[in-house]
């Protein structure tokens, strides 16, 4: 999914389409408030969330140009934005990142300040 602006899509797992609230026990689904899955949030399943075409932190890898390739040898490695076959780089995302329930998306937590 190296493109850098990607089709929406409706979600994978229920159906909403983009703008629609995800229907209850969606795996896709996340806690506006944590950024999680709302499966694994402490709501017990209370948070709303709705489908925004694509899959949460998606948009922020594609900004910052995080991408992974699966290397035959090596596994998952990262690599440049625009090389063939490369998916967002999500691990990176949860490390390097954390979830901004004002801004409804990650930001970066790895930048240096001067």
């Amino acid at each position: 999914m190296a493109d850098h602006d990607p089709q929406l899509f409706n979600c994978p797992d229920c159906a909403a389409a983009p703008g629609q609230l995800h229907e209850e026990g969606c795996d896709h689904a996340h806690c506006p408030d944590t950024g999680c899955q709302r499966a694994a949030c402490d709501h017990n399943g209370a948070c709303a969330s709705r489908w925004n075409g694509d899959f949460v932190g998606a948009a922020e890898c594609r900004e910052w140009n995080w991408w992974l390739i699966e290397d035959p040898e090596l596994g998952l490695t990262p690599c440049p934005a625009g090389t063939k076959d490369a998916i967002e780089d999500f691990n990176r995302l949860l490390t390097h990142a954390r979830w901004d329930a004002d801004l409804q998306r990650y930001v970066r937590t790895d930048l240096t300040t001067t």
